[in-house]
This record gives structure tokens, sequence and C-alpha cells, in this order.
């Protein structure tokens, strides 16, 4: 089994939350226990785990920047992150 990436005392990883933490675990769809993400069968009740990550599925849910992929609240004109303006989801401006 692949070693845990150690996070600081700090961060919300640490305490086992965070996009760091969403990066390593996959999610069953039949029990909701959590996996390491290199898995492919459930360890709890067998069933075949998503070829996703949490993370993966998150992104996927919501809108990202384009430039530093940040997920975005609804409305925001620009990515609090890299600063970029982004485009009015309504208009394609």
């Amino acid at each position: 089994m692949k070693a845990r990436t150690e996070f600081s005392i700090n961060s919300p990883e640490y305490y086992g939350f965070g996009i760091g933490i969403m990066k390593q675990i996959k999610v069953c769809p039949h029990c909701g226990a959590s996996e390491p993400s290199e898995r492919y069968i459930c360890g709890e009740c067998g069933a075949r785990l998503p070829a996703q990550t949490l993370f993966q599925q998150y992104q996927r849910m919501h809108r990202q920047c384009p430039v530093c992929d940040t997920v975005l609240a609804a409305g925001m004109k620009f990515c609090p992150h890299c600063g970029i303006k982004l485009k009015n989801e309504e208009s394609g401006e």
C-alpha cells in the first residue's frame, strides 16, 4: 500500500478533510465505505468502486477555473485563486 502524504497540523487534511484527502480516496456507491484510491473493489462489501476519486467526482459536479482548476461558486466573476476574469455562465461573455 502506498504511503499517505504527510500533512501539516495546520491543514484540514491533517484532520481527515480537504482536497488532499479527497484525491486519495474513493467512496463505495453501495455501502459508503471510503477506500484508498488504488483499490478497485470495496473491502467492506465487495462492490466495484468507481474509477474516479472523490475529488474527481466533486470537480465534475462543479464549475472550475479554466486556468487553475479552482472550484468556483456560482456567479463569480473572477477566480479567487489566480484572478483571471471568468466568462459569464448564462451569456457566455
